[in-house]
């Protein structure tokens, strides 16, 4: 019998608590400390910085501190540190130390629920005498390392918290702390092999997954590929979640309510449970196709390379998994590794994501991904393990914006190199704009190839509920009918972006440089006070309503075409604003949706759109050009 304390462990992770570099290649001086949030769930770390910063420099450090804890039987004997010589990731030598200084250094500490685990590597000549008084905790003075502590050469060792693991065997501590959790480092040169490559196909059989009785013979701590292993465990949960025509009629009972007494039996049970761990996967497969039904289908026997497919919502299938593009696959095997793991000693973990616990560092994490893919979809597959301490590095702004909207500005911790400073995404608001453009020209260049209506795109999507509903009062519904009069933008929880006269002219741009993707006619709509000339392109149309002199109230916008007495009081809303110099500034402020709900659900009043005429004569001119 374990144990209670070793017990606790099996249901706890190890996280990274703090980091101290020094003189290791570009890094002068590094701390940072890991945040956690209230429940105590790891924080994601995004490492950024140029090229040459130290980035992989830094990961290497916790990869090889994972990769001693793993392979490393230590001693009883807390007293002492152990010089490793034998087990390392990092080659240390004098070319790790920052040019013109004597020494390197990396200091971790790793928090188990048991108590603390210390990881020590050191190059060059040191005094630590004198180097003891700059350590603050959780490197204080005092600790066993600093008493063994080698003047010259390399010094690489591991130490545990002595005062809490004095009653516990070190080397089943290590054993229980790794071989529990998804601990995986993912270097920037992991790949998986194409189905169209001929030098190396990979196959995979039905063979069992299991990793044994110690939980780490199938983990290798660092994953550059593992397509073959994740293909065979996947089969496995298949065939777990599989039910023999008999086990689906009880199932079917059971749900019905007229199950036996005693309810299912054990094994139905278990293979019940374990169709939620085939949903896992298949959620990780959804987000990464952006297809919300995109499931797994096994294949005949005689269809290779593997008996895995994947079927499509619009019934297209995609035979094997090594026939997704390398980014998608490289993305579909780290997480599905990050669940094999997690349930390498309690396959009940790989039925519920958030309870997979563990440190994985990933190098690069936005290689091979398309822009879609690092700003979409990599942040929602991270959320999906709220356990697991996520330690990364990235070159693109896209992931980070990705990141902060997934997690929230305090959710996760942006770390710059060489100082590992914290920071947060405003300096690259520029690339939040140059995102929001490309992800607008993806829906414009939809929009231009879909559909068979002529298309009407207005500055704001008020505006397009105000023309439908004019057109039906005014008793043009058979013109409304005929076209598709939308907002240029979106509209969603959060309100309406990509909207206005700036993204109308940007519509005309992707139309100039790729006119012969406009298969249908479209009309760019812009309102009265931007007084745009009208302009004619092939297919594209550009017009601007003409402005209501009667209305002095209310200038610009569409809402200049209605009568001025509309703009009741009850339809503005007070706000202070307060200045560079303490000055308050009372603005008020029209409320345009309620205003537009009024106008077009509860009024419904034919005079009140009478200035609608102009708009009228436009569309119909529009349509009479391209018809």
């Amino acid at each position: 019998m374990l144990p209670r304390a070793m017990k606790l462990a099996l249901r706890n992770a190890m996280y990274l608590t703090a980091l101290h570099l020094e003189n290791t290649g570009p890094i002068s001086t590094c701390r940072v400390n890991p945040p956690f949030a209230d429940d105590r769930a790891p924080l994601p770390i995004v490492v950024v910085g140029p090229n040459g910063s130290g980035k992989s420099i830094l990961l290497s450090h916790i990869a090889d501190a994972l990769m001693t804890f793993t392979e490393q039987r230590l001693s009883a004997d807390f007293s002492r540190w152990y010089d490793l010589r034998d087990v390392y990731f990092r080659t240390g030598s004098e070319r790790a130390i920052r040019s013109g200084e004597p020494f390197s250094l990396s200091l971790l500490q790793f928090k188990t629920h048991v108590g603390d685990l210390y990881y020590c590597d050191k190059v060059g000549t040191l005094d630590e005498s004198a180097f003891a008084a700059k350590l603050k905790s959780p490197f204080a003075p005092g600790e066993a390392w600093q008493r063994e502590w080698r003047r010259e050469g390399r010094y690489k060792s591991l130490s545990f918290d002595s005062n809490v693991y004095s009653e516990l065997p070190a080397d089943e501590i290590v054993k229980v702390e790794i071989g529990a959790g998804a601990h995986a480092f993912f270097p920037a040169t992991r790949r998986e092999e194409p189905d169209w490559l001929a030098l190396k196909v990979l196959e995979a059989s039905v063979k069992t997954t299991s990793s044994g009785s110690d939980g780490q013979h199938d983990k290798p701590l660092v994953v550059q590929t593992c397509a073959a292993e994740n293909i065979s465990w996947i089969l496995d949960i298949l065939l777990d979640s599989s039910l023999t025509p008999n086990q689906f009629q009880q199932y079917q009972r059971e749900l019905e309510g007229n199950t036996t007494p005693g309810g299912l039996s054990q094994d139905l049970g278990k293979r019940v449970a374990f169709q939620q761990a085939r949903q896992n996967v298949e959620s990780i497969l959804q987000k990464i196709l952006q297809d919300d039904t995109a499931r797994l289908r096994l294949n005949f026997r005689d269809v290779a390379p593997t008996r895995l497919a994947i079927e499509l919502s619009n019934g297209q299938v995609i035979p094997n998994l090594q026939s997704l593009s390398e980014g998608q696959s490289q993305l579909l095997h780290l997480f599905a590794t990050i669940i094999r793991y997690g349930e390498s000693d309690n396959l009940d973990r790989s039925n519920e994501l958030s309870e997979i616990t563990g440190l994985v560092v990933i190098d690069e994490i936005d290689v091979h991904l398309h822009a879609k893919l690092q700003h979409d979809v990599v942040p929602r597959l991270i959320k999906l393990f709220p356990k697991v301490q996520f330690i990364v590095s990235s070159h693109s702004p896209l992931f980070l914006l990705g990141m902060e909207e997934t997690f929230g500005p305090d959710g996760l911790a942006i770390l710059e190199l060489p100082t590992g400073n914290r920071i947060n995404s405003e300096r690259f608001t520029e690339f939040r704009e140059a995102f929001e453009y490309y992800r607008f020209e993806e829906r414009v260049e939809q929009r231009f190839a879909a559909g068979t209506k002529p298309l009407v795109l207005t500055e704001g999507p008020s505006d397009a509920r105000y023309i439908k509903t004019a057109l039906s009062l005014l008793g043009e519904e058979e013109l409304r009918d005929a076209l598709a009069i939308e907002f240029v933008g979106i509209e969603d929880d959060k309100g309406a972006k990509s909207g206005g006269k700036s993204w109308l002219d940007n519509c005309k741009k992707i139309y100039e440089a790729k006119p012969s993707l406009l298969h249908r006619s479209i009309l760019l709509l812009y309102d009265c006070d931007t007084r745009k000339p009208e302009d004619h392109v092939g297919r594209l149309s550009v017009r601007a309503i003409p402005p209501n002199g009667d209305n002095t109230k209310v200038k610009g916008g569409i809402e200049n075409l209605f009568p001025a007495d509309l703009f009741q009081p009850r339809f503005y809303r007070n706000r202070v604003e307060e200045g560079n110099y303490g000055e308050r500034k009372h603005i008020e402020e029209f409320k345009k949706r309620e205003f537009c709900d009024w106008i077009c659900e509860e009024r419904k009043n034919p005079d009140d759109f009478a200035k609608f005429a102009d708009v009228v004569e436009i569309l119909k001119e529009f349509v009479a050009r391209h018809r």
